[in-house]
């Protein structure tokens, strides 16, 4: 078995990770909403295609303001405009952060699953040869193991 990664958080790394996520907690929960996935779906949406059309429009929604309805709040407009280029600039590398944890915890997931598959063929390959305390341990293991149950199809 080929090991790919090992490493461990000290406690110190560990604090100030959690000290990072409590700042940033601090910073942006009030400022931050939760949509349902039902509202999500009926809003137009801003992509990095569109940003330079909002900008763009906004733009000349500033240099001929009179011909602007009063019902569009240009300067509110804009505002979002400059919210969504900030939070931007937090979620892209907070994005890619947390795309490389679970591609670190999917590794180191399967690293030790994989060896505890091996343990447990070890166990109840040494039950089977009367080796003291494996029966016990492979039975507990075995209770505990995921694997799918088996089925029984009847048919008519």
């Amino acid at each position: 078995m080929e090991n790919k990664i090992s490493f461990i958080l000290t406690p110190e790394e560990q604090s100030q990770v959690n000290q990072a996520l409590v700042t940033l907690k601090t910073v942006l929960e009030p400022k931050l909403i939760s949509l349902l996935a039902s509202d999500k779906k009926e809003l137009p949406k801003m992509g990095d295609k569109t940003l330079a059309f909002v900008e763009k429009s906004l733009e000349y929604a500033r240099i001929y303001p009179d011909f602007m309805p009063n019902f569009i709040d240009v300067p509110e407009a804009k505002l979002d405009l400059e919210s969504v280029k900030a939070l931007r600039q937090i979620l892209t590398p907070l994005e890619r952060i947390t795309n490389e944890i679970d591609d670190t915890m999917t590794l180191a997931g399967s690293e030790a699953y994989s060896a505890s598959l091996s343990v447990y063929k070890v166990l109840k390959n040494a039950a089977s040869m009367g080796q003291p305390g494996a029966a016990e341990a492979s039975a507990e293991l075995k209770n505990r193991f995921p694997g799918k149950k088996k089925t029984v199809v009847i048919s008519e």
